[in-house]
């Protein structure tokens, strides 16, 4: 709740004197109203007009609405520029989704990524919950294909992953193939009380056995080139009541 009352940034600014790089900070959540500037229609009215070579995208996010974050993270792998993914403090849920269009992901020591079930909230009777439930199924199913790709697991491990509502460390993501470069720590500014803990035993054990499975294959890269300006914050929230997520 704390970071849902913080002022969303998402916008698009010019790094270089020839608008040929371009910097996009996705801070806060990812909204499913056409109208705003934090929806797949507003990234894309702004995408639309930028000829770029090469675009930053820094995230910073709660996730939020699945669809918008699948249709943000194909808008960006649709664009001729080379896209580099920062997670500058978070990238959960959809925001985890619209990182995976990243041609390298880069994760500070600092940073999170979470990757969860779709959820919603229904009200009525048993018929229209059990259609519900079918419908996240298929959702669910759907959405997967957005790791697929970069996941270095099995599928099995992977909706396992997803089941248990996973949050991972640069370096569990880097192992997991999730993210491509263990960047040098950001200065948290303002970072929200971590005081919700997981007392699931099963599922950190399952988390680190993969992490230990995965992690000899993977090399994670050292990036040290200072990240400009982040002001990340970071929350374990369940968004399962608030948002249809990932």
């Amino acid at each position: 709740m704390n970071m849902l009352a913080k002022k969303p940034d998402i916008r698009f600014e010019s790094k270089s004197k020839d608008n040929k790089e371009y910097n996009l900070f996705i801070y806060g959540p990812i909204s499913s109203f056409s109208f705003s500037r934090r929806s797949a229609e507003g990234i894309r009215e702004q995408l639309q007009n930028i000829d770029a070579d090469k675009i930053n995208v820094h995230i910073n996010s709660p996730g939020g609405s699945a669809f918008d974050g699948v249709a943000i993270g194909n808008l960006l792998k649709n664009h001729k520029a080379e896209i580099i993914v920062h997670i500058d403090g978070w990238a959960a849920s959809a925001a985890s989704v619209i990182a995976m269009a990243g041609d390298k992901i880069i994760m500070p020591e600092n940073t999170m990524m979470m990757i969860h079930r779709a959820s919603t909230i229904e009200w009525g009777n048993a018929a229209l919950l059990e259609k519900t439930a079918a419908d996240l199924r298929k959702i669910d199913k759907a959405l997967e294909a957005s790791y697929k790709k970069r996941f270095v697991g099995e599928e099995s491990e992977l909706a396992q992953l997803l089941d248990n509502e996973t949050f991972l460390t640069a370096e569990e993501a880097v192992a997991f193939g999730l993210a491509d470069v263990v960047g040098e720590e950001v200065e948290i500014n303002d970072l929200a009380d971590a005081d919700e803990e997981t007392d699931d035993e099963e599922y950190e054990n399952f988390k680190e056995k993969l992490v230990a499975k995965y992690a000899a294959q993977a090399k994670p890269q050292q990036n040290k080139k200072p990240k400009e300006e982040p002001t990340p914050a970071e929350s374990k929230q369940n968004m399962s009541k608030l948002f249809l997520n990932l």
